[in-house]
């Protein structure tokens, strides 16, 4: 089916490459996993399986990478739109209705299915895909979990021979995430599957075949080396330690078109409390990070700010709070890395970015990133910002082990400076590691 290799694709900007040096063939039906460190090249990688490099993408690709014995662009593009379908990282970029009904229903318009092929394909995947909630939803309200769901369920209704998925179960909690991976392990044989997925230990004993993408950009098809964690300890922030705390008392929220998502919600959280909110996908969680925040107005009950016994209006609250969103790309204001981290430290700056982004040219756009890079950007930008309480709406997205280890030892130092500090997060393993307070959340909070 793909012939990969040898290829050299450069990218449009400075030195980076994405080579294999070897011929690597992937089969029909085969469930194939793709692995290494955050920003080595492994989207890229399947952009160049897709053809959307270099049909629609600056840079020079050289050498073979072909499906079924021709090219992926030009002609070939056009020929494999049905055959070969993306899910992105970020799969709200993927979005073009309002209504997630409409959405599903997309493709299969675009491709020519008739009223009765698509009643039948929305009848065979509503279910699995649990998809009966979000009819009637508008597409910006849906969580991030929802939303992938949606756009993968609207990508296999047109049933396609090969499926690229980008990080599929970054926003699915533990339950979902099982049932994915036994989903796939089913469409094994029926049609080809190459999937980026930083969940290694769960997905890899699944797999058909791993192909490994180092830091160098070399992809290889090889088991990863055993990747311990780095102890990485975070310098020291400067700035006098506060009395904080967030009260919520009996909060009711809902959107215009919900007749009920959260109720009755209470929680309070002092100066180095690391709380965790866990429940599954499209249950608020989100959600009442804003209104935490003040972002969003509670439709009953009240949410308290105080700041050395100091009672903050509501008004002034987005002053003391700093929020890393689902999307990092909502984060940047300027054309370039250097500029988006101008209140680093200097006397830091160095060790930071040499953890963070090494290798990376500091005069090239944040946009330009990838999504894991752009996360870890976000971060910075966040905590570096000096406020009093932090919301983290999964910070480990997109990350490999070492990178998961630094955000460890961030959120840590962020504890001992006395900061109040707000965790979403289906990662077990790095919540376990943060030793939190645990909230679950279906419509109303219980602490574990």
């Amino acid at each position: 089916m793909y012939e990969i290799g040898p290829f050299q694709y450069s990218f449009s900007r400075g030195n980076k490459k994405l080579f294999c040096k070897e011929k690597i063939t992937l089969r029909d039906g085969e469930l194939v996993v793709i692995t290494g460190p955050s920003g080595s090249g492994k989207s890229t990688l399947l952009q160049i399986l897709k053809g959307i490099i270099p049909e629609y993408k600056a840079g020079e690709l050289t050498g073979t990478v072909t499906y079924n014995g021709d090219s992926l662009h030009g002609e070939g593009f056009k020929k494999n739109l049905k055959e070969i379908l993306f899910l992105f990282q970020n799969p709200f970029s993927q979005l073009l209705y309002q209504n997630a009904s409409e959405e599903f229903l997309f493709s299969m318009e675009n491709f020519g299915f008739s009223r009765e092929e698509m009643d039948k394909r929305k009848e065979e995947l509503e279910d699995y895909f649990q998809l009966q909630s979000l009819w009637g939803k508008k597409t910006a309200n849906l969580s991030n979990g929802e939303c992938q769901r949606l756009v993968l369920a609207s990508l296999l209704a047109v049933n396609p021979s090969v499926l690229l998925l980008d990080e599929p179960t970054a926003f699915l909690d533990t339950q979902s995430r099982k049932e994915f991976y036994d989903w796939l392990v089913q469409m094994k044989g029926k049609r080809t599957i190459v999937l980026i997925d930083h969940h290694t230990d769960e997905i890899l004993p699944r797999a058909d075949r791993i192909l490994v993408v180092d830091q160098a950009g070399e992809l290889k098809e090889a088991l990863p080396e055993n990747n311990n964690d780095v102890h990485f300890q975070w310098p020291a922030f400067a700035g006098p330690e506060e009395k904080i705390k967030l009260r919520l008392n009996h909060v009711f929220f809902h959107y215009s078109e919900q007749k009920s998502l959260l109720r009755d919600l209470n929680l309070s959280a002092s100066s180095g409390d690391i709380v965790v909110i866990k429940g599954k996908n499209g249950r608020g969680k989100s959600t009442l990070f804003k209104l935490m925040a003040g972002l969003l107005k509670p439709l009953e009950g009240e949410i308290e700010l105080s700041v050395n016994g100091h009672l903050i209006a509501l008004k002034k609250m987005r002053n003391h709070i700093g929020f890393v969103f689902q999307n990092p790309e909502t984060h940047f204001f300027y054309d370039t890395i250097a500029e988006e981290l101008k209140q680093l430290p200097d006397k830091d700056r160095e060790l930071i970015l040499g953890h963070f982004f090494k290798g990376i040219e500091l005069t090239r756009s944040p946009f330009l990133l990838s999504e894991g890079e752009k996360r870890r950007l976000s971060l910075l930008m966040t905590i570096y910002q000096n406020r009093q309480v932090l919301f983290y709406d999964e910070p480990t997205f997109g990350q490999d082990k070492n990178s998961i280890a630094m955000i460890r030892s961030m959120i840590l130092e962020q504890q001992k400076m006395g900061k109040v500090q707000f965790i979403i997060s289906h990662d077990d393993h790095f919540i376990g590691s943060l030793k939190p307070i645990v909230y679950n959340l279906d419509q109303t909070l219980k602490r574990e």
